[in-house]
Formats: C-alpha cells, sequence, structure tokens
C-alpha cells in the first residue's frame, strides 16, 4: 500500500517520523509527507521528502494518513474532502496504522479473545476497550448544581440500592446533550464483558471488609461500596479531586479518610507507602482495589506488610506498561499470592509508548491470599 502522512503546522515533526517508522515495520509504502503550510520550504523528514499541500494531487497514494488527533481529525478531514481531496475511506487517524500493524502481527496468534477483536476490527476503528463495551455507553449520569457547596454532583447508586450525591469539580467538562449535562455510565467498564472488571465472582468487597481503594479519582468504586464496608482509606493524588471527594464522602467521616498523596514504594513530601500510611492493620479483611497510572508496582512493593500480615483481595490494572502484568503477578506470588487476570485484552492508546510495542494487554490482575 502507498501511502502520505499528512503534516500539521502545530504537530511535532518527531510524530511525523513515528508514523513513518510504523508504516514502515507493516511495510507500506510511503509516497511522501504532506503539509498542510502552503508555504512549507523543502525539507526531509526521516529521509522523506515533505511537500506543501498544493503539491498532493501530485503524488500516487492510497491512504493518507494524519499526524494529529481525533479533534483535529474531525475538523480538518471533511474540509479537505468537500474542496475534491481525498474521501472518507482514504483519511485517516493515526491509530489505523497501528492497528494495521497489528493485525499483521497477530493474525496467526492463536488466541480465540483475540482473534476476535481482529475480526472487529474489519468493520470498526481500533479502541481501548473494542468489542467488549457497547459503543453506545448507555445510562446518562445528569449533572446538577449544588449553590450552597458551588459544586456539581449527579446522583450515583450505591450496591445497597441507596441513592448518593457524587460530586464533580466546578471546572469539569461534562457532555451535553439536548442542552443539558451528563456523565456518561460509569458503570459501563464494570459491564461483565470488561476487561477492566473490578469485581467479579467471589472476587469482591464482603460486609466488613476494609477497603482500600489507590487512584479514586470521582469516586464511583469507593461510593458504591462504601455501606458495605466496615473502614474505607482513599488514596488520591489529583488534587482537583479532593475537594468533590471531601463532599462526596462527608456523612461517612467516621468510616473514610481521604489521603492526598502518590502512592509509592517510598514516603516523602509527595509519596506515601501503603504501609506508612497504615501501619496498625493486621488480621484484617482487605479488598484492595488500585488504577495509578503505571505505578501499581512501585505501591505493591510499598504495601508488603499490609498484604503480608492481612487476608487480602487484590484487583490491580496491569494494561498502563507493556511489562505491567509480568510486574505485577510476580510480586504478588513473591508474598504468597494465587493470582489470575480478566478476560479479554485492552489497548492502551494512551500509553505514549503503544506505537512501539503494538500490544494486546490484560486489563486487571486478581490477587488472593486466602
Amino acid at each position: 500500500m502507498r501511502i502520505i502522512i499528512m503534516k500539521l503546522p502545530y504537530i511535532h515533526e518527531s510524530f511525523c517520523a513515528k508514523l513513518c517508522e510504523l508504516a514502515e515495520r507493516i511495510e507500506y509504502d510511503i509516497a511522501g509527507i504532506v503539509s498542510l503550510d502552503l508555504e512549507e520550504k523543502s525539507t526531509l523528514i526521516k529521509n522523506y521528502p515533505v511537500y506543501p499541500l498544493n503539491e498532493i494531487l501530485n503524488l500516487s497514494w492510497e491512504v493518507a494518513i494524519f499526524a494529529c488527533g481525533e479533534d483535529l481529525f474531525n475538523d480538518i478531514a471533511p474540509q479537505m474532502i468537500e474542496i475534491g481531496i481525498g474521501t472518507q475511506e482514504k483519511f485517516q487517524k493515526p491509530y489505523w496504522l497501528l492497528k494495521q500493524l497489528m493485525i499483521k502481527k497477530y493474525e496467526d496468534f492463536d488466541d480465540r479473545a483475540i482473534q476476535e477483536t481482529l475480526e472487529y476490527w474489519k468493520t470498526n476503528e481500533i479502541s481501548i476497550f473494542n468489542q467488549y463495551l457497547p459503543n453506545n455507553k448507555g445510562q446518562l449520569h445528569r449533572v446538577f448544581f449544588d449553590s450552597e457547596l458551588d459544586l456539581p454532583y449527579i446522583q450515583f447508586q450505591t450496591v445497597s440500592g441507596d441513592w448518593r450525591k457524587m460530586y464533580y469539580p466546578r471546572d469539569k467538562k461534562f457532555f451535553i446533550k439536548d442542552g443539558e449535562q451528563f456523565v456518561e455510565n460509569l458503570m459501563s467498564e464494570q459491564l461483565p464483558t470488561s476487561p477492566h472488571l473490578y469485581i467479579k465472582g467471589e472476587h469482591k468487597v464482603n460486609a466488613g471488609d476494609i477497603v482500600i481503594d489507590a487512584g479514586v479519582c470521582e469516586g464511583n468504586f469507593a461510593l458504591r461500596y462504601v455501606d458495605l464496608c466496615s473502614k474505607m482509606y482513599l488514596f488520591e493524588s489529583d488534587s482537583q479531586w479532593l475537594e468533590p471527594l471531601s463532599q462526596t464522602f462527608r456523612n461517612y467521616r467516621d468510616k473514610v479518610e481521604l489521603i492526598p498523596r502518590f502512592v509509592s514504594n517510598v514516603t516523602d513530601d509527595k509519596n506515601i507507602t501503603i504501609d506508612d500510611a497504615l501501619p496498625d492493620l493486621r488480621g484484617e479483611k482487605i479488598f484492595l482495589k488500585m488504577d495509578i497510572e503505571g505505578a501499581e508496582p512501585l505501591a505493591l512493593r510499598g504495601a508488603k506488610k499490609i498484604l503480608t500480615n492481612n487476608k487480602v483481595k487484590a484487583s490491580v490494572c496491569s494494561y498502563h506498561k507493556a511489562d505491567d502484568l509480568i510486574k505485577i503477578k510476580s510480586i504478588f506470588q513473591k508474598y504468597g499470592y494465587q493470582t489470575s487476570t480478566s478476560a479479554g485484552y485492552m489497548i492502551f492508546l494512551y500509553d505514549p509508548k503503544i506505537f512501539d510495542t503494538a500490544d494486546f494487554r490484560k486489563g486487571i490482575v486478581y490477587a488472593e491470599n486466602y
């Protein structure tokens, strides 16, 4: 296949070079790089010539890859189609190249879940969850405004069936539909088919458990189980969530402790280990949920006492980095845990190295020592 790379003036040349490398791995023929800057001077990127836009009709190509994000693509591509340069089928986003590479890489891979994803890609774009989550995420949570606190909130249902206010930062940007503000279904990633499923079968929060939630964000996991547990420790380092979380759990101050630090394997001004934060826990039944953007292996190394001195069930995210799965399972097994993984696979498109690794990843490591 013969392709071109579309270069936007405000996109760094290194991104164009990365797309060229990706195309080379698939053995596509690169006709050149076309700049949307009509005054682009002759130059080279990764030994490929850069042409001004007015040269595009003189080039032979089948697909044009836009070196930009989805929003810019959705804005610029239709304008070019309207003036007769290319078609919707010929214009593609950067992740289209990743999809083609992964199809080549895994086409003979003996894994049913992976083959189902490759089949899904025949008629769909690549995404983080692909066939596992519906394109229509279903339920929308309407956003309300608490004038007394000057904070937006939604009504969220706990496992006991009760409804609680879940607060958001006052500058949060929400989904708009028919002039109303909404939050898309917070529980879509917890559908039974999801590779990001924290709770499955008997691997669950039981009445009276202590819950440790590392990486709380808006608090949907914690709020869902707050009435069921005996005590809850919430680790959240993002300052924008601290005020909303304190209001979400304001009626549970005797039960919920918010710890505004990064969870790691060291304790200093910004970081804290779980062992240092909770030194007195021993002989307890604990459910540990951890989603901390790739810092999970470090955090688990800083939780040795908690994990060895208590009866723990853990659901730990393993998709942020290519080697997280191996590291996380190895740490748990070293502590004497039985481990398993969530069903299916994720493609973590937000990983800056995903174009290099081009890999399927397990979403969750489940671990238990009882």
